[in-house]
């Protein structure tokens, strides 16, 4: 998320994109496609002494105007660090969560995952995204395993459900899940933790 833009960047492409909207207008910008030759007009009006006031009065309200896009730039800048910090750590926080957790969709594929999911069913994280659930669920398991997420995404609570894990070198692995609708989209969110009770 490390944005490698300068204020600088940011600000010139601040300033073309409010040149563009003001061309799309239909606004005169003749002077300002040309710094000096804008503050040379500027400059002309001030020593005039019939339109020096008003220039000098713009002048402020320039100045004005462009401290206060400074802060808001500034603020924006907070902000969005502020965010980018905040979300580096519920991404971490979720990947240190001992249960494991799944987001699948309406048709039981896996969308998302964190670390203790990629764990428990021994794979990378390529090799789970877009397969369905049921290919890590022990073959006596999926059809119990395919009724609880169809009610799970049917219910607003959540289903608690029991299902082992294929064999795998570590053996069978019985785990005590949860599942929900999700609330941002269409599927379920599911968690689970090993089933001491079996263990």
């Amino acid at each position: 998320m490390n944005d490698s833009s300068t204020p600088v960047n940011v600000s010139m492409a601040l300033r073309d994109r409010a040149q563009a909207l003001l061309e799309a207008k239909g606004a005169s910008l003749t002077a300002a496609k040309d710094p000096s030759r804008a503050l040379r007009v500027l400059f002309d009006l001030a020593s005039s002494p019939d339109t020096a006031p008003d220039a000098l009065a713009l002048l402020h309200e320039l100045q004005v105007h462009q401290v206060e896009l400074d802060l808001q730039q500034e603020e924006l800048q907070r902000s969005r660090a502020e965010l980018e910090a905040a979300w580096a750590y519920q991404l971490q926080w979720h990947d240190a969560s001992p249960s494991a957790q799944l987001v699948i969709d309406e048709t039981g594929r896996l969308m998302e995952c964190n670390a203790g999911a990629l764990k428990a069913l021994q794979q990378d994280l390529q090799s789970v995204l877009g397969r369905r659930l049921e290919t890590w669920v022990a073959p006596s398991d999926v059809p119990a395993v395919r009724a609880w997420l169809a009610h799970a995404q049917a219910s607003p609570q959540s289903t608690a459900c029991r299902f082992a894990l294929q064999e795998s070198a570590a053996g069978r692995r019985a785990v005590v899940a949860a599942a929900r609708a999700n609330p941002m989209a269409s599927g379920v969110l599911v968690a689970w933790v090993d089933d001491v009770a079996e263990a």
